[in-house]
Parts: C-alpha cells; structure tokens; sequence
C-alpha cells in the first residue's frame, strides 16, 4: 500500500467521525457523495476495510469505532475510489422489544458490503446515496 493511501485512510478516520459529530449525518452523507475520484491506482476494498476497522477500534473519544463511522469513512474512501457507495440505515427490535440501529454499506448491487456481520434481521429505512 503507498503512503498517499495510507495518509487518505487516515485522513478519513479522522474527519468524517468529526463531521459527523459537528453535522447532522445527512448532511455529512450528502458530503460525501461530491467526492471526486483519485486519479492513479485504486485500493483493495477488504485491504482499506481492515485498516479502517484497525484505525477506529484504537481511537478514543469521538473516533472510535461505530456502525455509522465505519460505514460513513468506507464510503467515502470507496467513492474516492471511483465506486458507488452508500450508506444504508436499518432498525429491527430487540427480546426486549426496544429498537436498535445499524448502518452498513451497499456498493452497487453487493448489500451488505464489507459487513462482517449479519444485516438481514435488519429493516432498511433509508440509504444515503
């Protein structure tokens, strides 16, 4: 992996946790779909993945890791990488029938992608393309 891609992953670990806290996350979404693409060579999406999940499980505070954070910093890494990335929103209920949310990723037709979890007990609600 080159040092620019290394320094971009980096780069998004840290800003778009930060704007997420600063913005309501529509609006940081939105954000991200105006990204260009790098030109140059591409990174491999499980490669960037590991590095982002790596990034953020050590970080404290406002960057550690979360379904929304990971989700949102992937997409905007992939869209980078010239591919079409959104996030997409899902709740299903718990035993004790209280809510839960998660978000995860869907990149062209592969839904979910990168997830190392299982998102089908999930309603979708909305995607932020």
């Amino acid at each position: 992996m080159r040092f620019r891609h290394k320094v971009e992953i980096v780069a998004a670990c840290a800003l778009v946790p930060c704007a997420l806290e600063l913005f309501p996350a529509s609006r940081v979404l939105e954000g991200l779909r105006r990204l260009r693409r790098r030109r140059g060579d591409t990174l491999g999406a499980e490669r960037m993945a590991h590095h982002v999940d790596r990034i953020l499980a050590r970080a404290p505070g406002v960057w550690r890791y979360t379904c929304l954070r990971r989700a949102a910093v992937l997409a905007a890494l992939l869209r980078r990488d010239g591919r079409d990335a959104e996030v997409v929103f899902g709740v299903r209920r718990r035993a004790d029938g209280s809510l839960e949310a998660h978000a995860w990723l869907r990149c062209g037709d592969e839904e979910p992608f990168l997830e190392r979890g299982d998102v089908t007990s999930y309603q979708a609600l909305q995607s932020a393309r």
